[in-house]
């Protein structure tokens, strides 16, 4: 079942929320759960519609209700059977059936349970949660709910409330070495959700957000290969029992963080089949895995001392590969500018610079792309020999960075190059030394300044 936000569902939807929000408001429960109640069932993709239906629930029951209670609790085991018989056919009715019990009284272990397996049936990791959750809230003592309440957080995207409950448990056993496993595969699946990859924005925020997570993975600040052989562990057993676009995401990404791209392209891929839609940022996921494993092949010829010609030809199929699949991005996606951006990288390193040019033009308006195709555009009329076009382009880029980052130190690298070939030394010779003063050894910095004169 694919998840749906708020702004997605019908205008009805939207009223009967906002009409069970304001009864509940003024403590009027019961007529706050007798509206939700239909909606919810009529639409099951929505979580905040569980959500806000269960803390209604809850507010009711503890407001008293015991006679109701008392009936739904001798009437649960039977229940309970017949909700299991119906989920085995329809899960999503199954779930729906719950709903009638849970609004006299949400205080119903088996029923919440019930609810909870049919939502997990009908991959709703969200309705598994909020059921999961009320029973916490009312027999927080039950250890097999917490722990199944972690694991359905893991798969509803909130592995971090998920971490916390792992974290509760294995402190209760510190000798379970099962458990501190499991401790150390929730800390794992935590830092690779903080990378919010499924949240919705732009392809470049997700790919930096993605980037940064990895390349802290790689460097083992955070976590290793074998703590990633953990969540690969966890989330095979995961999708014996329910196979979701998000668990095979996430495993794809574990498989990247072991370095088996082989198995992390798979699992990408079938993501992709199942999605059924192109999707720009998977399709940069693909060719990440595709030329990690390209270079790992390329890397394997010259340790092995394979002859030149072969392993220009790899590096020619990986470079091929590479223009492919920007190329086709591009094409598909003509109004995302990062794309558009990432073609004219390409053809930049290609050394083509007038398709470059054109493309880096027609995209400098753009507010998040202003500076960095400044800079580009720059670059490719010093490549080309034309410093005089290139110093205002790159003084331009310079005068709205503020920050001494690497963007900052690589504009102004380049406009002290376009200085030098407009015969201004002295406006280079500072840019290089406020380089300096940042990072001493940055590029052949050092050699410019002998060559202009400068004692190092």
């Amino acid at each position: 079942m694919e998840r749906k936000t708020f702004s997605q569902v019908q205008i009805y939807v939207r009223e009967g929320y906002n009409r069970a929000a304001k009864q509940a408001a003024v403590g009027n429960y019961n007529e706050a759960i007798r509206i939700l109640v239909p909606i919810v069932k009529n639409n099951p993709s929505v979580p905040i519609l569980f959500e806000k239906l269960r803390d209604y629930e809850m507010a009711k029951c503890r407001k008293g209700g015991a006679l109701g209670k008392i009936f739904w609790q001798l009437l649960s085991p039977v229940f309970f059977i017949a909700v299991k018989i119906v989920s085995l056919i329809d899960p999503v009715k199954a779930m729906a059936m719950c709903e009638g019990p849970l609004a006299s009284c949400v205080d119903l272990p088996l029923i919440l349970t019930a609810m909870a397996d049919a939502s997990e049936a009908s991959a709703a990791p969200w309705g598994a949660v909020t059921a999961l959750n009320v029973i916490r809230v009312f027999h927080p003592n039950n250890e097999g709910n917490l722990r199944r309440l972690a694991v359905a957080m893991q798969h509803n995207n909130q592995a971090a409330e998920g971490l916390k409950i792992f974290r509760i448990l294995a402190k209760k056993h510190p000798e379970n070495l099962a458990m501190q496993n499991e401790l150390r595969a929730a800390m794992a699946l935590s830092s690779i959700e903080a990378g919010k990859w499924e949240d919705k924005g732009s392809t470049q925020d997700k790919t930096d957000l993605k980037d940064a997570l990895i390349n802290q993975l790689m460097q083992g600040t955070i976590h290793d290969a074998d703590q990633a052989q953990l969540l690969i562990d966890k989330f095979q057993k995961d999708l014996e029992t329910s196979d979701s676009v998000d668990l095979r995401r996430k495993m794809a990404d574990a498989y990247m963080i072991k370095e088996d791209y082989e198995a992390a392209y798979r699992e990408y891929k079938n993501v992709e089949q199942k999605l059924g839609v192109a999707d720009p940022v998977l399709d940069k996921q693909i060719e990440r895995a595709q030329l990690a494993q390209m270079d790992k092949e390329i890397a394997t010829l010259e340790s092995q001392g394979a002859d030149e010609q072969q392993i220009a030809a790899a590096k020619a199929k990986r470079d091929a590969c590479h223009e492919e699949r920007v190329v086709t991005r591009a094409k598909n996606f003509p109004n995302d500018i990062q794309l558009q951006f990432d073609l004219a990288e390409l053809r930049f390193e290609q050394d083509n610079f007038e398709e470059a040019r054109q493309i880096f033009e027609s995209i400098s308006d753009n507010p998040q792309k202003h500076r960095a195709c400044l800079v580009y555009l720059g670059r490719c009329a010093i490549a080309t020999g034309d410093t005089a076009t290139a110093e205002p382009l790159l003084a331009e880029a310079v005068k709205d960075m503020y920050r001494m980052d690497k963007y900052r130190r690589e504009a102004l690298y380049y406009l002290a190059i376009a200085y030098e070939g407009n015969g201004k030394t002295a406006e280079a010779v500072d840019c290089y030394k406020t380089i300096r003063a940042s990072v001493e050894n940055y590029r052949d910095i050092a050699d410019r300044l002998k060559a202009l004169g400068v004692e190092v």
